[in-house]
């Protein structure tokens, strides 16, 4: 099976692959968080390209323009649709943000089944995500991050926040202990949880180091859509209502562009953890169906402001 191709241009998305992948709006309350609202605007993760001006096909894509840039990523439950790995989601992310400011920057996103690599694929590396550009192959994240950043300079996205970093330190691993059921109590995830919050309540922007994103802002959304999409779905387990910082910051990311674009649906983040052996069965309360992918961007009602 060869990679499934999409093509990006001034921040539009054309998906070449057999499941057309667009997100609808879907109600989605849990039993008690009753005030969250649905946004109404149209959300769409792949729309059609305003310059279909790329060559597409089913194999490698020869990324020599200066300013056309692929990306590998990870592919879905069917082996070809975008998957849900956070990873592969920060790069992107960070692409977008790129491509919102860089109107000529064209990305191709390939999605891979690393479970039957293509041969082409094979060639360049033996993970994910990959970027490939003016036939430079880099894997490693750092890497990743500092040819991006040299590559197209604007907007610069790095940060120096100690006490953002800080903040968003450990949320992560202690999702993952509760996830896989390492520890049985939601107490540290709380706890992390609140400390995230209470540096977001008390900063004047609304991303977690500026108004717009940034590298740390394009590495902890993903890990926190995946915390809220999952730790549901397995273990019944809510971001708390009264965490309001934490709660305006992830509805500034469902109103910015460049996460919205490149979030995966609710039902790839399951089958991204729940493919995994130590991950519990899910939730005998959880409901989830596959036939329309869904994507939880609803928060509470006095989450976001313009």
């Amino acid at each position: 099976m060869h990679p499934s191709t999409s093509t990006a241009n001034h921040n539009n998305i054309t998906q070449k692959s057999p499941q057309q992948h667009q997100p609808q709006p879907q109600q989605h309350q849990p039993q008690h968080q009753p005030q969250l609202q649905q946004q109404q605007q149209q959300q769409q993760q792949f729309t059609q390209s305003a310059s279909n001006n790329i060559a597409i096909n089913n194999h490698l894509t020869n990324a020599n323009n200066n300013k056309q840039v692929e990306l590998f990523v990870k592919a879905g439950k069917d082996g070809e649709s975008y998957g849900g790995c956070p990873i592969c989601q920060r790069f992107f992310m960070i692409l977008l943000t790129k491509a919102d400011y860089n109107k000529d920057l064209s990305l191709i996103v390939t999605t891979v089944n690393m479970s039957k690599p293509p041969p082409d694929f094979k060639k360049l590396a033996t993970r994910l995500p990959v970027l490939n550009h003016q036939d430079q192959i880099i894997s490693d994240q750092d890497e990743m991050v500092q040819y991006i950043d040299k590559t197209f300079r604007y907007p610069p996205m790095n940060y120096d926040n100690v006490a953002a970093a800080k903040a968003c330190r450990d949320v992560f691993s202690k999702f993952s202990f509760y996830i896989k059921d390492v520890s049985q109590s939601p107490a540290a995830l709380l706890a992390e949880l609140h400390r995230l919050n209470d540096y977001l309540m008390n900063s004047p922007h609304k991303f977690l180091c500026r108004d717009v994103p940034d590298h740390l802002d394009c590495m902890m959304l993903p890990k926190l859509q995946h915390l809220r999409v999952a730790a549901k779905a397995f273990k019944n387990f809510d971001i708390p209502l009264e965490f309001k910082g934490l709660w305006r910051y992830l509805a500034t990311a469902y109103n910015t562009t460049s996460f919205r674009e490149s979030c995966p649906s609710d039902q790839e983040i399951i089958f991204h953890w729940g493919s995994k052996p130590e991950c519990p069965d899910l939730s005998k309360d959880f409901q989830l169906s596959e036939a329309t992918p869904k994507y939880s961007f609803d928060y509470p009602a006095d989450a976001y402001k313009e």
